[in-house]
């Protein structure tokens, strides 16, 4: 595990993006220890095969992948020759969904193999069975063949809404397996991703993805464990510091609409000390119906300012979950450059002023999060 983490330090260090602005080694360090976490935990979870548990992405910065902050994550992986029985409480969270993938989150790309909603009221108790024989009830599901993890997403339109708990429990006895060094499983898994992020996702993605301008939004990909019934749109920021770029949207009929910065590494920034996301019932929307977000170095005094953590690139994610209306024509979202002095300009007259006590008034409800969930 040593070596794999030289090599991928070295790797990292040697990448374009861990260079230019002083931020960017520290940008670079955080997501090495956030790959190392990752591959730690898989790690366990191979070890783990007989007797599952959801785990979840521990801590707030480095985080691989550009997870949302409007989002939990936990992650089980599963052998496909078992029986699970997969139960919990339905929190008041705007949707709950459990991906079947053939791969493991963030070691690699997974592919959806299914994916199920449990039809559930906040606060009631649900249970779905996952292979082995078929069961009456209709709570039951066919193990895909490649099955690998299941992957639970919590999203939550408010972050004052309440969280679900979440249990699996294998049911067969399968045969015992020989304990598996962790050090060693860590490596392959930290090496993995180092080839799949370091040397593939992220520079490809830096090339085919517009800059300062947004392209329609698409129905995401679930070839890559993406969830299914989602919209997205991806952008990339480069700012001066004098610079700001307004992002204009409709507000839409979806459950969920948000919209979130990342670093250049695809990572996203500390969510709780840095207003790095924005979703519809945090965000202010003008008298037309339309939302303006602010992405500038510099707190521009405006409600919703997008901070990019001191990184002057980095990347645009917004997302419709739930979607009723297709986000096409008027719905979509545009950019637009503007000089920092002259922003008002481009803003509706009646945008509120937000000083310094008001902006540590919005981030305070930011850092209550991570204590709850």
């Amino acid at each position: 595990m040593i070596a794999a983490l030289a090599e991928a330090s070295a790797a990292m260090r040697a990448a374009p993006y861990a260079r230019g602005p002083a931020e960017a080694a520290l940008f670079t360090e955080k997501y090495l220890a956030g790959l190392t976490m990752q591959a730690w935990n898989y790690a366990e979870h191979l070890n783990m095969l007989a007797t599952p548990y959801f785990s979840r992405a521990t801590g707030i910065e480095g985080l691989p992948g550009l997870y949302n902050p409007d989002n939990i994550y936990r992650s089980a992986l599963l052998d496909p020759a078992g029986s699970y029985r997969i139960y919990g409480r339905r929190g008041s969270h705007t949707e709950l969904t459990f991906q079947v993938i053939d791969q493991y989150p963030v070691v690699a790309l997974g592919k959806n193999l299914s994916v199920i909603r449990p039809e559930v009221r906040p606060g009631k108790d649900f249970e779905f069975y996952l292979g082995g024989p078929r069961r009456p009830g209709g709570n039951w599901y066919p193990m895909p063949d490649k099955a690998a993890a299941v992957l639970s997403r919590q999203t939550f339109a408010d972050w004052h809404q309440s969280p679900s708990t979440l249990q699996i429990e294998r049911l067969d006895q399968p045969a015992p397996r020989p304990y598996q060094s962790p050090f060693a499983s860590a490596a392959v898994a930290l090496r993995a991703q180092v080839k799949l992020w370091v040397e593939r996702f992220v520079p490809g993605l830096e090339s085919a993805t517009p800059l300062n301008t947004m392209r329609p939004p698409r129905d995401t990909n679930g070839g890559q464990g993406g969830l299914g019934g989602q919209m997205s749109v991806m952008a990339r920021y480069a700012l001066a510091p004098d610079q700001a770029l307004v992002i204009t949207v409709a507000k839409s009929d979806a459950l969920y609409q948000g919209i979130q910065l990342g670093d250049r590494w695809f990572v996203t920034p500390n969510s709780v000390d840095h207003q790095v996301s924005l979703n519809l019932a945090q965000a202010r929307a003008d008298r037309d119906g339309k939302l303006r977000f602010v992405i500038a170095l510099s707190d521009p005094g405006v409600p919703n300012w997008l901070d990019p953590a001191g990184d002057p690139a980095g990347y645009v994610f917004m997302r419709w979950q739930g979607v009723k209306t297709r986000i096409e024509g008027p719905l979509a979202p545009t950019a637009q450059l503007v000089p920092l002095a002259g922003l008002r300009k481009v803003l509706p007259p009646d945008t509120p002023v937000v000083d310094a006590a008001a902006r540590r008034a919005q981030l305070a409800e930011r850092k209550w999060v991570p204590q709850i969930r």
